[in-house]
């Protein structure tokens, strides 16, 4: 008995040991298995982390591939190619980070996966250009007048409709992520809605052409400051398109145009300085003989000058004419004046647009020689030489016109012949001849080549005959206006107010100045905008933000770009008319419009804003061409074109081909957002430099 009982106590004990074994094998089985598991997790897990960066590359080539090049996107966004839809791609997490105006009209786009080769997984993404949004750190201020456009501050936020209050959202700057924008402006009541029409960050190197990042010229400081850069200041005129013979001419009138001073520093140089301009000269003399041919002549001369300049003049100017007679066509002495005769007139602007013709008192002389009237035969014919000075605050004041330069020449006029009775007659005889001449462009007026003769006709008081001609039939501005500021630029579009300039064939200038803008003139030759907003800045930093892309198609931002901009016709012209809110509105569909802005996502470099002339036809009606010009004038300052900005949401997936089934099986899943920067321009190397501000994971839900 009792050995049976041993042997049934080992046997439970054997049993007990095999079943613990059992059971530690089927833990240890389990265990396993759980690890495994954990550890194909985690190796899914890390295949849908690394192959976010592969979906950035894509991505960032995918944009290279379809810009390259190019000033901007044509599209919204850039979707990646594939056959199965991405699900969930504009939900609450995603939308969380990106502005809706960049969406546009359709908010739910479909990018589709990409399988990579060689790796269970797969990657997507979708681009979203935000290159033409606000940077809501910098654009726009609180409560910062709308001015000529010399600062983002400028830039009117009210006019966003996701704005609530303009002074907090300012007030809480900086915010570091639309996402953070969202949250804070919701809090502070600065929005009133999802963020639409703001990023977070911007960047517009400062150079522009050929691809290199020239550095632009700086503008800023009086005239000893631009002489010290006078050689880059005429070769950046000449790389904008203002021919070599008439550079150093334009950069002459650019001192006149900042110094404080009206002296030009030129007389024999067409005039920029805000000065009375010699215009027209003329002549008419009454013949009168008696009955023994004595002749006795009253001359009557006027001289008109002529002040194009916008703002009134508080100056007084002292005329000074010399005037000689003399026998037209032969060269005896002339005749002499009477000692009574004066030499100048005091003379007194107030207004722009003003020609002036002061009452000059008649010449009286009498020639009892009957020998000293005869010319030719019995005919006698009267040469009026005339040079001309203006003098600034009274006969000792600078001279500030003269014409002709150097006064060593003179104005001719040659008064049509008279014939001289034969004696004896009995009682008088009179007649009256008259002569005029008459400078196309008064800025000219040095140049006795410029003055033309008209004896049949005189235009006193009015627009001369071949200025008219001129202004509506060649190759000019169109109108006469001028202004000159006394000061130091506030903008490179001031360089629109300087003569055109000057070359040997002084002619093809008349009433002629940069230009911002292209322009068709009368005589329906096409000229291009000169570029100088491409060469030339005003200070030297080179951090530049804040800006609006020309290429947006976002209306709200362009509205806040125009809402209140004047329409003036120089800087500091008072009234000025303000660009209403409704007229912002329905110039900012225009301008995003690409079939009827067809220059839209096509602006490389600031100057070409000035290919989009259709804006005239959204301008108010009954504007000066000075005025129309304000467009440019007022905006350039608040563009740039050096920006392309991207919000690139990524996608990827560890995956698997599953038999029988429609799609893979997915065994992990990631998702970021990275924010992109991109110069439009290449480098020297021909590359686009390509900054990636941040990448940042997003959760799923």
């Amino acid at each position: 008995m009792k050995s049976n009982n041993r042997q049934g106590v080992a046997l439970i004990i054997v049993i007990g040991m095999l079943a613990l074994m059992v059971i530690l094998g089927v833990t240890f089985s389990i265990y396993m298995r759980t690890e495994r598991v954990a550890a194909g997790s985690f190796k899914s897990g890390v295949v849908s982390r690394q192959l976010i960066p592969v979906a950035l590359n894509w991505a960032l080539a995918a944009i290279n591939d379809d810009l390259g090049n190019k000033p901007y996107p044509r599209w919204y966004y850039l979707e990646s190619p594939g056959s199965t839809v991405v699900p969930g791609v504009t939900n609450a997490s995603t939308m969380a980070w990106i502005p809706r105006a960049a969406l546009g009209p359709n908010q739910n786009p479909a990018p589709r996966w990409i399988d990579i080769a060689g790796v269970d997984g797969r990657v997507a993404y979708l681009v979203v250009n935000c290159s033409g949004l606000l940077d809501a750190n910098v654009s726009g201020a609180n409560g910062i007048a709308r001015s000529i456009g010399t600062n983002v501050n400028e830039i009117q936020l009210s006019a966003c409709p996701d704005v609530a209050d303009v002074a907090k959202l300012v007030a809480d700057r900086p915010y570091e992520t639309v996402q953070e924008l969202a949250k804070l402006g919701t809090n502070s009541g600065a929005l009133n809605q999802c963020v639409s029409n703001f990023v977070c960050f911007s960047s517009f190197p400062s150079g522009y052409p050929g691809g290199t990042n020239i550095s632009l010229v700086d503008l800023s400081g009086d005239e000893n400051a631009l002489m010290g850069r006078h050689t880059d200041i005429v070769n950046g005129l000449i790389a904008s398109g203002i021919a070599a013979d008439q550079a150093e001419f334009v950069f002459t009138n650019l001192l006149d145009y900042v110094d404080a001073d009206n002296i030009p520093r030129a007389l024999g140089s067409a005039c920029t300085e805000a000065v009375p301009m010699f215009n027209e000269v003329y002549a008419k003399n009454l013949y009168s003989f008696d009955q023994f041919t004595n002749l006795t002549m009253t001359l009557r001369l006027r001289i008109e000058s002529y002040y194009p300049f916008v703002k009134p003049s508080a100056n007084s100017y002292w005329m000074e004419y010399n005037i000689d007679f003399g026998r037209a066509g032969s060269t005896p002495a002339s005749f002499p004046l009477p000692e009574s005769v004066s030499n100048n007139i005091n003379i007194q602007y107030t207004s722009g647009d003003d020609y002036k013709v002061p009452v000059i008192p008649n010449i009286k002389l009498s020639i009892t020689n009957y020998a000293n009237c005869i010319v030719f035969g019995n005919k006698v014919q009267l040469k009026v030489k005339v040079s001309l000075k203006m003098h600034e605050n009274g006969a000792a004041g600078d001279v500030v016109d003269a014409a002709p330069y150097p006064s060593t020449s003179t104005l001719d006029l040659d008064l049509p012949e008279v014939t001289v009775p034969a004696p004896p007659a009995v009682g008088a005889v009179s007649t009256t001849v008259e002569g005029d001449m008459e400078c196309t462009d008064p800025r000219f007026n040095w140049n006795t080549a410029q003055w033309v003769a008209r004896p049949d006709t005189n235009t006193l008081g009015t627009i001369n005959v071949g200025a008219a001609k001129w202004l509506t039939a060649r190759d000019t501005d169109g109108y006469g206006g001028m202004y000159v500021a006394n000061r130091s630029l506030g903008s490179v579009s001031e360089l629109t107010y300087l003569l055109r300039g000057q070359s040997s064939n002084t002619t093809e200038y008349y009433w002629n100045t940069i230009r911002l803008f292209d322009w068709l003139s009368p005589n329906k030759t096409f000229h291009s905008a000169d570029r100088v907003l491409d060469y030339f800045m005003v200070g030297t930093n080179t951090l530049m933000k804040g800006f609006v892309n020309p290429n947006s198609g976002a209306t709200n931002v362009l509205t806040a770009v125009f809402k209140d901009m004047p329409i003036n016709s120089y800087p500091d012209e008072s009234p000025v008319t303000l660009l209403t809110s409704a007229q912002a509105e329905t110039l900012a569909a225009f301008w995003a419009d690409t079939n009827q802005n067809p220059w839209r996502c096509n602006f490389a470099n600031l100057s070409d804003i000035g290919h989009a002339t259709n804006v005239f036809g959204y301008l108010p009606v009954g504007l000066t061409p000075f005025q129309k010009e304000s467009f440019f004038r007022n905006t350039a300052g608040l563009f740039n074109t050096r920006q392309q900005y991207f919000k690139i949401l990524l996608f990827a997936q560890a995956a698997k081909v599953v038999p029988l089934m429609p799609d893979k099986s997915v065994l992990s899943d990631m998702r970021a957002i990275a924010e992109v920067w991109r110069d439009p321009l290449p480098n020297a190397e021909g590359i686009h430099p390509c900054v990636v501000r941040m990448v940042t994971p997003l959760n799923n839900d």
